[in-house]
């Protein structure tokens, strides 16, 4: 954890309650029909994300609140917010479904992210009012995504002390993001213009039963990227190995695979404990990509094991060279620390030959690293 990160929690907290105050005082607050109708509604699209949904922090919540800003003012969205937020924790405790609301710090940081963003887009629709309603809801989605998801990787970086787990999205799931909220806001900023309460219950009707699977076509990349990538070294995993041998084995395509196995890790892991190993397991992957091309894969198959698959056979010994390469120059350093390390390869070359299987290569190509290992030679296939 890193030292500012209670500051800038507590800080924030206080910031997003005094600018709630101040808007509370500076306006009237509508309390009406719509509003209660708004901030229910964006309750109930948070619960069933939080309890239904595998694609965490899918929620359509935010896009309906952005519509809450462009019908009414700053004092009004913040009794929205908050109202919406009471909801949900209420229905969080009562189903005793656990999730982001488990601790009050962490629930009014949730709370904080949102008048924040909120309050912003409400400033920007009152500095530019008169302007193209389309532009504004482009520039108000924008705006409420790009900070919920500054602010997310902010505390996520501040709570973890690392750069690497403060990732939410890519730039593409947000653009996705805010393409669907400005449509959606169209939808209802244009209806309710027209027909008025009645154009927006049927829209809510309808996109209810629909939060999910739109939000996992907008998300689905992001799981399954996070499926297929180890969450400790941030190189491909197990399961992404698997997947990709039995699609070449099955389609025939010929590669190779190198089995890549630590020297002495557990004595490494003895030593200085779990925790700097795993700090070396990452060393290493970082060590080993900077030196492959963006075409070469880099999988951890377990533990200290990693593997590295080449489907060009022109690419196999430039791969291997740059890997073996890195022998005898890996260290780890850590203020007083100086740990160097060392691996073991095998390898195994696929010619398309019927009769075996992913997991008899897998074997093969260990048995054969640790041949390597015990003989210290380097045994051709």
């Amino acid at each position: 954890m890193h030292k500012l990160y209670k500051p800038y929690l507590i800080g924030t907290i206080i910031f997003a309650a005094f600018l709630s105050i101040l808007m509370l005082v500076s306006y009237r607050t509508e309390i009406v029909l719509l509003s209660v109708f708004i901030a229910a509604y964006g309750a109930v699209l948070e619960v069933l994300m939080l309890r239904y949904s595998q694609h965490s922090g899918a929620s359509l919540r935010g896009t309906i609140i952005i519509f809450a800003a462009f019908l009414f003012n700053p004092a009004t969205c913040v009794f929205i917010v908050t109202l919406s937020f009471l909801i949900e924790t209420a229905a969080d405790k009562l189903l005793k479904h656990e999730n982001t609301f488990s601790s009050a710090s962490k629930a009014l940081y949730n709370w904080a992210m949102r008048i924040v963003s909120i309050l912003t887009v409400s400033a920007a629709i009152i500095v530019l009012h008169g302007q193209n309603a389309v532009f504004l809801m482009i520039l108000a989605s924008t705006l409420h995504n790009t900070i919920n998801a500054s602010m997310l990787m902010l505390i996520i970086y501040l709570y973890t002390n690392n750069k690497d787990e403060a990732h939410v999205n890519s730039i593409h799931s947000m653009t996705s993001c805010i393409y669907i909220s400005v449509i959606i806001n169209i939808l209802l900023y244009y209806g309710y213009g027209a027909y008025g309460i009645n154009a927006v219950a049927v829209i809510f009707l309808f996109l209810l039963p629909f939060q999910n699977s739109i939000m996992g076509k907008v998300m689905g990349h992001e799981i399954e990227t996070s499926v297929l990538v180890d969450s400790l070294t941030n190189v491909y995993n197990k399961a992404s190995l698997t997947k990709i041998l039995t699609e070449y084995v099955q389609s025939k395509i010929p590669f190779t695979l190198v089995f890549i196995d630590f020297d002495n890790f557990k004595k490494i892991n003895d030593t200085y404990g779990h925790d700097v190993g795993d700090k070396i397991l990452k060393h290493f992957a970082v060590t080993l990509k900077g030196k492959l091309r963006k075409s070469d894969k880099l999988y951890r198959f377990g533990g200290d094991e990693f593997c590295l698959v080449i489907d060009k056979e022109c690419d196999v010994n430039v791969v291997i060279e740059k890997t073996n390469s890195l022998k005898g120059s890996l260290v780890f350093e850590e203020n007083i620390l100086k740990i160097p390390y060392s691996f073991t390869i095998g390898k195994y070359k696929y010619s398309g030959e019927h009769g075996v299987t992913e997991d008899q290569i897998i074997s093969i190509v260990s048995h054969r690293m640790i041949q390597n290992k015990v003989y210290n030679v380097y045994m051709q296939p």
